[in-house]
């Protein structure tokens, strides 16, 4: 009786063992022919390298501008993609990475290297346009969203729909298309996700420490910012919309470093003569701009309010985009093709000669007269 009840235990086990042998069979079965029960790992960097037989040297080329991605891929092709190397037109070599256009410059082309499964392909994002440092959706997307085989020339999804769209720093974003290659039978391949081609400005800016975002963005210099935080960074209440959107709290004016008065002088806070220069620079978003007030009255500018000008060679302000030099003490380079000049509106100077309100709409020059920036607050200098 104990033999048999062994034997029966014996032969429960086995069977056991038989069952959960045949159960990882099915399970791996079906993960590896539909997916449906174990998502495939995203791919990344290293997977293309490998896909692609890729020379050392190639390899360590493209580690640097290999970006994180969150791209996922069904109906033709199916696959997941965490990350994927900038690429140029031609060719598996990697290029630079995108750069963050300057206001009014052309959005760059995305170009990013990718593993699928066993095979290596090439993105293509081509927004259209320029950049004004703001978001951007694309709702008519075909011959600017593509998908090429490496490997087959012929196979290139380039047939779009759907949309993507482009951070406001212009290298990065969202897609949710599909693409179609021109071939009897083909199915679309439905792309979405998150894309990057470059990486944002890094910043250290500090929300809590006024000016923050200026030091940071022009990588001033540490006694530079010293200084400026003592006496420089004054407080403002100063509201941005249009072209550029932002509530600007405080603001640099340091005196210990002027520059010649006038449209584009920089660190003035006082009357001279028959003009007057007050001049503000300030950082919103990733971009650093200067705001000159700078009215013209004879025999002398007191006390008042001053009405913006007939045209940009009697405008009474300047709104500026460019860069504090770090390597000379702050002082800002002005970007002579990026401005706008006051065109309607007023602001006024306050019986200490230091502050003022303004409520000024500004308009872009050369081939930007459509952009228009409108400043509403309250401001004050040195």
């Amino acid at each position: 009786m104990r033999r048999r009840t062994i034997g029966i235990a014996v032969g429960v086990v086995v069977l056991l063992a038989l069952s959960a042998f045949g159960a990882v069979q099915v399970l791996s079965h079906q993960s590896t022919g539909n997916g449906a029960l174990v998502a495939a790992k995203p791919s990344t960097c290293d997977d293309t390298f490998h896909v692609l037989k890729l020379a050392p040297s190639v390899v360590a080329a493209a580690r640097p501008v290999c970006l994180v991605q969150s791209i996922q891929l069904s109906g033709e092709l199916k696959g997941s993609i965490s990350q994927a190397y900038v690429t140029g037109p031609n060719g598996v070599s990697a290029t630079q990475m995108c750069t963050i256009p300057k206001r009014w410059d052309n959005f760059p082309t995305a170009r990013l290297m990718l593993a699928i499964g066993s095979k290596a392909y090439r993105l293509t994002i081509s927004p259209a346009g320029a950049s004004e440092h703001q978001p951007v959706t694309y709702n008519q997307v075909n011959g600017n969203v593509d998908l090429a085989s490496v490997a087959d020339p012929h196979a290139d999804w380039n047939q779009a729909s759907g949309s993507f769209a482009v951070n406001a720093n212009g290298v990065s974003g969202t897609l949710a298309v599909d693409l179609l290659r021109d071939a009897a039978g083909a199915q679309p391949v439905h792309v979405s996700g998150q894309w990057a081609c470059g990486a944002p400005l890094a910043t250290t800016s500090d929300p809590n420490v006024p000016c923050s975002l200026f030091y940071s963005l022009n990588r001033l210099q540490d006694s530079d910012v010293a200084r400026m935080k003592a006496r420089a960074c004054l407080a403002q209440d100063l509201t941005f919309s249009g072209a550029i959107a932002g509530h600007l709290d405080h603001a640099i004016n340091d005196t210990a470093y002027p520059r010649e008065p006038g449209i584009d002088g920089d660190n003035n806070c006082a009357a001279v003569g028959d003009q007057y220069d007050a001049s503000l620079k300030f950082s919103i978003g990733d971009e650093s701009f200067l705001l000159n007030l700078n009215p013209r009255a004879y025999p002398g500018v007191g006390p008042g309010q001053y009405a913006a000008g007939s045209g940009a060679f009697s405008a009474n302000a300047f709104l500026w985009l460019g860069t504090a030099d770090p390597t000379h003490n702050g002082l800002f380079a002005t970007d002579q093709q990026v401005y706008w000049y006051g065109s309607a509106g007023s602001f006024t100077i306050a019986r200490d000669m230091r502050s003022g309100t303004i409520d000024e709409t500004f308009t872009g020059m050369f081939d930007h007269p459509g952009s228009t920036v409108h400043i509403a607050g309250s401001w004050r200098c040195a």
